[in-house]
Parts: structure tokens; C-alpha cells; sequence
């Protein structure tokens, strides 16, 4: 198989360097030196505009890039009027208001003279929510806007090596992220949870990210049944565990011990397959049932997606006990 330079060119610092490198092109005098990088950069860049719903009229004499102002990944100025800001997160994702700061960084040191300010977070992986994102005036680029803007010239590989192998390298991504579709849940990638994860969320009120543990880490989906019901529910992959949350004027012990109680009588009645844990633990966060195996597969081993929803959404449905409301 021909050798990707992104597969050894994995860090997000890499992957600034093929953006810097792809807006530089947008430059108009670079047309007569290569047409298609030059399209390719100008679609880029246009599409960062519509985002914004602006639209760039001019021709783009100057793109002015400056790498890691401030702490944000990429700052391009183009022809001094406007100032895309790009914050690229591959695996991780923002915090600490570090976006806020960004903008208002640039605004304060680098736009004058009436320059406006075209924030992006450029994601290639997938994400819970992206509410933080535009709540601090940033539009989302994804994957899928990238591979569009790649493949615009009938549909095909672009010329230039590194056009092509960065296209590749999103596709596979995004078969990978969509592979749990294609593939046995035995072979399911921390890829295939997050596609999972990403289409339940449309169909659950819920949301889904890494957990880390002593035991090595997972890839949870979390999401609260209704509010008659004490505890919520937590996809650890392959299992389903109902939790409660401890306040701290609780007798902990006690809490869990009555939760526990009713939700395993609940479980009979509305025949939810729930079973007592295997290691009662006592703190915050209490695992008070589970039950293995709740994904729902076809004939041919492969996922059933909306029957999974459907038996999800049954743990949502059904009353709680009125033992249990009464804690």
C-alpha cells in the first residue's frame, strides 16, 4: 500500500503546518504557479467565510500567516481586513475559556482599522457537543467540509501528493468513525464507539466522551431516563449500568441501598434485565444495577441500531417505583 505522510504526521502541530501551508496558497499570484492548490486554498478560505455567513468579494492578494499567536494555532490575515482564527483540535477539546481568550486577543493586538475577526475550531474527530464552541462566537469545521473542499474537482484525488494524502487520511477516518456499521461489535475501535455515540446522541438526550480509570479507561454515553427516576444511565461500551449521584448530606450508604432496592424491583416488573452489581462500591458516583449485552444485533452478527435505540429507550419510558421517589 503506498506510503501516507499523515500517518506519520499525526500531531495537531502537523497538522497546522498543512493548513498554514494550504491558506498560503490562496495568495492570487500563486494561480500560475499551481491552479489546483491555488482552488483548493481559495475554496478553503471561502468556506470559512460562509460559515460566518460573509462572503469574500476580493481578490486575495496577501495571506499573512502567524503560527501560535497568543497560545491560538493559527492566525491568517488575509489582504489586512479580515483574520481567520483557527483553533485545531484532532483529540482533544477546548477548555479553560481558552477560546474566548483567543478572540479577544486578537481583537485587542492584531485587528485594526475596522479587521474582522473569522474564528474557527477545526475538528476532525468527533465531539459531544460543540454548545462552548459557538457560545464563544466560533463556527465549527469538520471532516466533512474538509473532504468536500478536497474532492470538489470531480470527485477525484487531487494531483498534489499531499492534497491526496491528507484526503485519505480523512476518509479513512471516516470509515473508521462510521464502522460500526460494517464491522462485529468484537471489532469495534475506539473509532467505531465514537460514530456509535455520535448518531445515539441524535436519538437520546445524552452525552458521550473518555473516561478514564484505574482500569485502563473507556468510552462512555450518558443520559437521564426521565425525572421520576433517582438514577441515570451509563454505556460503558458494551455494558449498561443505571448510577446515582451522591449529595453530600446524604447517608451514602443508605441512598444507594434504597435506590438499588427499587430499581432491581423495577427491573422485575418491567422485565429491563437488570442485574445487581457483582462489587457494591460506596461514593459519589454509585453503580446501583447493570446489565451486559444490550446491544441488539442482526442474523449476520452486525449492529441493529434502531432496535438498540428502541430497547434504550425503554429504560427512559417506565415509571419508577413510588418507594423510590419518596428517598
Amino acid at each position: 500500500m503506498k506510503p501516507n505522510l499523515f500517518d506519520y504526521a499525526t500531531s495537531e502541530l502537523s497538522q497546522d503546518a498543512f493548513l498554514c501551508w494550504l491558506l498560503k496558497w490562496g495568495e492570487a499570484d500563486l494561480h500560475s504557479v499551481d491552479q489546483e492548490l491555488h482552488r483548493v486554498a481559495t475554496r478553503f478560505i471561502h468556506k470559512v467565510f460562509s460559515l460566518h455567513n460573509r462572503s469574500l468579494e476580493e481578490t486575495i492578494h496577501q495571506v499573512r500567516i502567524i503560527r501560535q499567536f497568543k497560545g491560538l494555532d493559527i492566525l491568517a490575515i488575509i489582504n489586512e481586513k479580515y483574520a481567520i482564527l483557527i483553533e485545531d483540535k484532532t483529540f482533544t477539546s477546548e477548555h479553560s475559556g481558552q477560546l474566548e481568550r483567543y478572540l479577544e486577543e486578537v481583537k485587542t493586538n492584531v485587528v485594526t482599522r475596522d479587521c474582522i475577526p473569522l474564528p474557527i475550531y477545526y475538528k476532525i474527530v468527533e465531539q459531544s457537543n460543540h454548545r462552548s464552541i459557538h457560545k464563544a462566537g466560533y463556527q465549527l469545521f469538520t471532516r466533512q467540509e474538509m473532504i468536500k473542499i478536497l474532492e470538489h474537482d470531480d470527485w477525484k484525488l487531487p494531483k498534489n501528493a499531499i492534497l491526496a494524502d491528507y484526503l485519505q487520511h480523512l476518509k479513512r477516518l471516516d470509515d473508521e468513525i462510521n464502522s460500526y456499521k460494517t464491522l462485529p461489535v468484537a471489532e469495534w475501535t475506539t473509532f467505531s464507539w465514537q460514530g456509535f455515540y455520535r448518531d445515539l446522541q441524535d436519538m437520546l438526550d445524552g452525552k458521550w466522551g473518555y473516561i478514564a480509570n484505574a482500569r485502563g479507561g473507556f468510552w462512555g454515553f450518558w443520559w437521564k431516563g426521565n425525572e421520576r427516576q433517582n438514577h441515570y444511565w451509563q454505556l460503558e461500551e458494551t455494558v449498561l449500568r443505571a448510577k446515582i449521584e451522591a449529595k453530600t448530606n446524604d447517608d451514602v450508604k443508605a441512598y444507594r441501598d434504597t435506590c438499588m432496592s427499587s430499581l432491581l424491583k423495577d427491573s422485575f416488573e418491567y422485565e429491563l434485565d437488570l442485574k445487581r452489581p457483582k462489587r457494591i462500591s460506596t461514593g459519589k458516583n454509585m453503580t446501583i444495577a447493570y446489565r451486559e449485552n444490550y446491544l441488539q444485533l442482526q442474523e449476520n452478527g452486525l449492529l441493529d441500531f434502531e432496535k438498540t435505540v428502541f430497547e434504550l429507550e425503554r429504560y427512559g419510558r417506565y415509571n419508577q417505583s413510588v418507594e423510590s421517589e419518596e428517598i
